[in-house]
């Protein structure tokens, strides 16, 4: 590791004497959707935001969309179910709720669902459909609503191009039975409409036994454009089954008895998504849009010992935006909008429904921009009523003694203050101030400590921050303080035992600072991310503990470069610090070892459209686990993670 941190040093050196054929200047101006959905750039945008392109993403060799991720400074993402769907958490959000406190964007409308347990299963988005990945930390809780506390992850896929016909095909294979198959194509029916198709279907093995992971993605899209009005709709059928290979004991690592499933649990998830959008210029200074989807999803667990339904979740839910730009002055203008969200969720266990819940949410929004000389200054308020009905199917019975476990209703407000100023065209530097909540998912509500109230949790975040392009280098940072009171946890009770879930009283602090650099040389460009984190429970039972599951330090590097016109070598390292074990709220087991990560790949392209590629994860075959605590609260199970796998492939198109 001391070579690595040797040859990105001398190369840090040497790009101060090379001249860069790429502008830095040229990312500040990039347009981003995600603060406001009529686009603004990263220069005016007075948040640490990251924008990871398609570009990245293939030369970097990410296979989903949590590699992608990796490297984003504040954000960790790791497995913690040995091979379930990844979990990805932003500014030290605690495992567990880490999902619940982001809210995952696709197209910008939100798709982690409120109305079931507020999870994402990010495999069910195939990398070579994402156009771009923008990624805000804090941002977001005004303009989407609840669960935005720890940020937003908008996840923007690729439209039609400019030609008659276009598209491209591609074959992955590689380690552990990995087959991969992907096919991307469209057309130009007219000036005006286009259609595309997407299909990926993939299938894997791990390095453990029964660890299993197959994927099959279908997406039909339409786009109809008439000056500047566009209309878009698409469909989509994602389906995935996988395998859980259970967790390790500490004797079983010691005695090297890893490779051998201890579980028995086959995962199936099936979500259908209607989409539709319309985007338009009404006059010269006022503009429309308005989004919605409708999701269908089913999840069945089974326990293959005995061939039985363990559980089944049903959701249905229903989502719509509508927002109107007005621009009152040359630079300043104010955005009014709101949104609706109805759904209903069936859980059952074994044979009987347990519980049946519905939740509606109606939010209204307004954000006002004032440009004056080189300051911005943006106000923000949103207003949010929320709606549960949770029910006991199983009512009456014994232990079932209460119909309606939940039917409460909660209206709560955020705002945001921001101040940014502009350093002519080649930087800014901004403060803000942002009070975010999220409310309980229907699963949380569903699912509460006996005797506590459901509470929303609220979070305060004070931030400093700035963005600068100086000759080939590219700096973006900040310095944050956030204090969450009334945090949703599910969390160890006070006798250590795992509970359900409840607010944490009082407060609970992060402090942090997040710093990302670029170098843009003639050939080769350097990457650098870190991330310092201090947390502590301030209240309670746990209070001086740290939140268990998140690191005080992650830093990444990263190299792309390019040895031939058409050949680019990318590399990437990833460094976790340790850690307290997920769920060790009492601090009673110390802090668990972090985790290095070394990934390395090669691309080349030919001017016909053809490329070929390949590229190999975990370089080192460094092993690491990832560790929780057990139901009992006597002592950390472990998830082990991936192991050393190669990928080879070839991609066509056109």
């Amino acid at each position: 590791m001391k070579k690595y941190f040797v040859a990105v040093s001398i190369s840090l050196a040497l790009s101060y004497q090379i001249f860069a054929e790429e502008n830095p200047v040229i990312k500040l101006n990039e347009t981003v959707i995600t603060s406001e959905s009529f686009g603004t750039n990263i220069l005016r945008t007075p948040k640490n935001i990251t924008v990871i392109t398609a570009r990245n993403i293939k030369i970097q060799g990410a296979k989903n969309i949590e590699d992608a991720l990796r490297g984003v400074a504040g954000l960790t993402a790791y497995n913690n179910m040995g091979g379930s769907d990844p979990k990805i958490s932003l500014r030290g959000m605690a495992p567990g709720k880490e999902e619940q406190s982001i809210l995952f964007l696709l197209d910008g409308i939100p798709y982690n669902s409120t109305v079931d347990t507020g999870a994402v299963n990010l495999n069910l988005i195939p990398i070579d459909i994402v156009e771009r990945i923008e990624i805000i930390p804090n941002g977001g809780n005004v303009v989407y609503g609840e669960g935005a506390v720890g940020g937003v992850i908008n996840i923007i896929t690729k439209k039609g191009k400019n030609k008659k016909y276009y598209g491209s095909f591609s074959i992955d294979g590689g380690s552990y039975d990995l087959k991969e198959y992907k096919v991307n194509l469209g057309s130009n029916l007219t000036e005006q409409l286009s259609l595309d198709l997407k299909y990926n279907n993939r299938r894997q093995k791990n390095y453990r036994d029964h660890h299993t992971r197959d994927i099959e993605y279908i997406n039909l899209g339409m786009e109809y454009k008439e000056n500047e009005h566009s209309i878009y709709f698409d469909f989509q059928n994602s389906e995935t089954e996988y395998r859980f290979p259970g967790y390790l004991t500490k004797k079983q690592i010691e005695e090297g008895k890893i490779k051998k499933s201890t579980g028995n649990i086959k995962g199936k998830e099936k979500l259908r998504i209607y989409r539709a959008k319309y985007e338009g210029k009404w006059a010269k200074n006022l503009f429309f849009n308005i989004a919605g989807d409708f999701k269908d999803k089913l999840y069945k667990s089974i326990d293959e010992k005995t061939n039985t339904v363990s559980t089944i979740r049903d959701t249905e839910s229903f989502y719509i935006s509508p927002q109107i730009k007005y621009q009152y002055m040359p630079n300043s203008y104010f955005i009014l909008g709101g949104d609706f969200l109805k759904g209903k969720s069936k859980y059952r266990y074994k044979k009987d429904i347990k519980t049946e819940t519905s939740r509606k949410s109606v939010g209204v929004f307004l954000t006002n921009n004032i440009k004056w000389e080189n300051f911005i200054f943006t106000q923000g308020y949103r207003h949010q009523k929320i709606k549960y009905d949770v029910k006991d199917k199983l009512y009456p019975s014994p232990n079932h003694k209460q119909k309606i476990l939940l039917d409460k209703t909660f209206q709560q407000d955020s705002y945001e203050l921001t101040a940014n100023y502009l350093l002519s065209d080649t930087g800014s530097i901004y403060a803000s101030y942002t009070k975010a909540f999220r409310a309980p998912t229907a699963d949380e509500a569903g699912r509460w400590r006996k005797g506590y109230d459901v509470k929303i949790q609220e979070a305060d975040t004070f931030e400093v921050g700035g963005k600068l392009a100086w000759k080939n280098w590219y700096i973006s940072g900040s310095i944050f303080h956030t204090r969450t009171e009334n945090e949703i946890l599910y969390i160890a009770y006070e006798d250590g035992k795992l509970g359900k879930n409840y607010n944490l009283p009082g407060k609970n602090i992060r402090q942090g600072i997040e710093l990302s650099l670029e170098q843009y040389l003639e050939k080769l460009t350097l990457r650098e991310s870190f991330h310092y984190l201090k947390h502590k429970i301030k209240k309670g039972t746990f209070a001086g503990n740290k939140i268990p599951g998140v690191p005080q330090y992650i830093y990444s590097l990263g190299m792309d470069y390019r040895i031939l016109d058409h050949v680019i070598w990318s590399n990437s390292f990833h460094y976790y610090g340790s850690a307290y074990g997920n769920y060790d709220y009492h601090n009673k087991f110390g802090k668990q070892k972090g985790h290095t990560e070394l990934n390395t790949s090669l691309r080349y392209e030919m001017k016909n459209g053809l490329s070929f590629y390949g590229g190999i994860h975990n370089l080192l075959d460094k092993e690491y686990f990832t560790p929780k605590l057990n139901a009992a609260g006597t002592g950390m199970n472990y998830y082990y993670g991936s192991r050393r796998n190669y990928y080879i492939g070839f991609q066509y198109t056109f």
